[in-house]
C-alpha cells in the first residue's frame, strides 16, 4: 500500500513542478514577472529630471528648489545662460539661502562677471556657508582682481577641507604663475586638467604658458585635447592658428583662424589674422570676405581701405582698387601706402603706352642705341688739395 502511495506522490511532484518550470519560462519570454532593467546614459537621466522639474515648476510645487536644481542640471551641462535665469528665480523666491548665491556666483564666474560673482560670494558666505566650494570660488575670483592675498588665504583653507580639488589646483597654478613658478603652474594646472576636464580656463593658461616657453608643440597637444573638450569654443581654434603661426605653418593656421570666425563670426581677432594670412599666402580671395565684416565694424579704417584695395590691387580689379585707395587717401590725406597704391595702378596702366626699354623686347620700336663715337666725354678730373697751415697758436687755417 505505501508503495503506490509512494508513485503517486513522486508523479504529483513532478507534473507540478514541470507546470512551474513552464509558467516561469513563459513570464520570462513575455517580461511580465520580472520587467527588464533599462540602461540609461547619464545625459538621459538628466533629460528626464528637466522633463519632471518643469511639470513640478509648471505645477508651482516648491518653485525655488526645483528652480534650483534644475539650474544645477543646466550648470553641469555648461548651459549657463539658462542656468542663471534658473537661479535668480530660486533667488527671488527666497533670498536667504546660501546654496542659491553660490551657484549663481558660480554661473557668473564661468560667464566672465567678476563682480556679479564675487558680490554672490560673499553674500553666501555671509549667509553662513561654509563649503570648500565656496572657498575656491572666493580665491579664484580674488585672484582673477590681483588680489592674491586674500586669494592665498581662501585657498589654503580650501585645500585643508578638500585636499584633491581640480578647482583649487587651477587657482594654485594661477597664483604660481603669478610668482614666475611656471614648471609648477603647469604641474598644478595638469593636475586640474585631469581632475577637472570642464575647466576651460585651465586649458587656456596652460597653453599660453607653453607658449611663452617656447614649447610650442607641447603647446599644440594641450590645444588640440581642449578642442576636443570644447569643439565649439572659438578661442581655442583661434589659439590654434597662432600656435601653427608659430610653428611657421601660415597655410595651417588659416584654416584654424577660419574656423574660428565660422563658429563667432563677429570674433574680430580672427578676422584680422584670416585676412592678413590670407594676404601672406596670396590667397587675395579669401582675405576680401573677412576685410568686409572688418570694414563694417571700423569704416573710417584707413588701414582697412588700403588693405582691401590691395587685394584687388593683385586681383588686376584696379578700378575697384582705385575707389578703396582713394578713400583711405580721403581719411588720411598724408596716407602713403594708398598714395603709393594709386600711383602703382596709374603706372600699371600706362605700361601700353610707352615703348619697352630693352630693344630685344621689341624689335620694332623706335628704340635705337647710341653711338659712342660721336659722344665726346670728358674725363673726371680730380679735386684740387687743400693746404692747411697750423700757426703757433696752433689753429689751423685753411687757404
Amino acid at each position: 500500500m505505501r508503495l503506490p502511495f509512494l508513485n503517486y506522490l513522486l508523479a504529483f511532484f513532478s507534473i507540478a513542478f514541470t507546470g512551474l518550470l513552464q509558467s516561469c519560462q513563459s513570464d520570462a519570454r513575455n517580461a511580465t514577472r520580472i520587467p527588464p532593467v533599462v540602461k540609461k546614459s547619464h545625459a538621459q537621466w538628466q533629460n528626464d529630471a528637466l522633463l519632471s522639474l518643469t511639470e513640478l515648476i509648471n505645477r508651482g510645487i516648491d518653485s525655488d528648489v526645483n528652480y534650483f536644481k534644475r539650474a544645477r542640471i543646466y550648470f553641469d551641462r555648461e548651459q549657463y545662460t539658462e542656468a542663471l535665469d534658473d537661479i535668480n528665480e530660486s533667488i527671488y523666491e527666497q533670498d536667504n539661502v546660501s546654496d542659491y548665491f553660490l551657484l549663481r556666483g558660480k554661473i557668473n564666474r564661468e560667464l566672465g562677471k567678476i563682480d556679479n560673482a564675487l558680490e554672490d560670494a560673499q553674500r553666501a558666505e555671509a549667509l553662513q556657508q561654509s563649503s570648500p566650494e565656496l572657498y575656491v570660488l572666493l580665491a579664484d575670483i580674488l585672484q582673477a582682481k590681483n588680489r592674491f592675498g586674500e586669494s592665498v588665504s581662501y585657498l589654503n583653507q580650501a585645500l585643508k577641507m578638500a585636499p584633491y580639488d581640480g578647482s583649487a589646483y587651477y587657482v594654485k597654478g594661477m597664483l604660481q604663475a603669478r610668482q614666475g613658478d611656471s614648471l609648477a603652474s603647469l604641474a598644478s594646472l595638469d593636475y586640474a586638467i585631469n581632475v577637472n576636464p570642464r575647466l576651460l580656463r585651465a586649458y587656456q593658461q596652460n597653453i599660453l604658458i607653453l607658449r611663452k616657453l617656447k614649447n610650442i608643440d607641447k603647446a599644440l597637444v594641450v590645444n588640440d585635447k581642449a578642442i576636443k573638450r570644447f569643439p565649439a569654443d572659438p578661442t581655442l581654434y583661434f589659439e590654434q592658428g597662432e600656435i601653427f603661426m608659430a610653428l611657421a605653418r601660415p597655410d595651417t593656421a588659416l584654416i584654424s583662424f577660419q574656423k574660428a570666425v565660422s563658429l563667432s563670426p563677429d570674433y574680430e581677432d580672427a578676422l584680422w589674422q584670416v585676412a592678413n594670412t590670407s594676404i601672406q599666402l596670396r590667397h587675395y580671395n579669401k582675405a576680401l570676405p573677412a576685410l568686409n565684416k572688418l570694414l563694417k565694424k571700423k569704416p573710417q579704417s584707413k588701414e582697412i581701405n588700403n588693405l582691401i584695395g590691395l587685394c584687388y590691387e593683385k586681383s588686376f580689379d584696379y578700378e575697384r582698387a582705385r575707389e578703396y585707395y582713394t578713400t583711405a587717401l580721403a581719411l588720411s590725406p598724408g596716407d602713403q601706402d594708398a598714395r603709393y597704391g594709386l600711383y602703382r595702378i596709374r603706372l600699371r596702366e600706362s605700361e601700353g603706352s610707352y615703348d619697352s626699354y630693352y630693344p630685344q623686347e621689341n624689335a620694332g620700336s623706335g628704340y635705337k642705341l647710341l653711338d659712342t663715337a660721336r659722344v665726346k666725354i670728358n674725363v673726371l678730373q680730380p679735386r684740387g688739395t687743400t693746404n692747411i697751415r697750423v700757426d703757433s697758436t696752433r689753429k689751423a687755417k685753411i687757404e
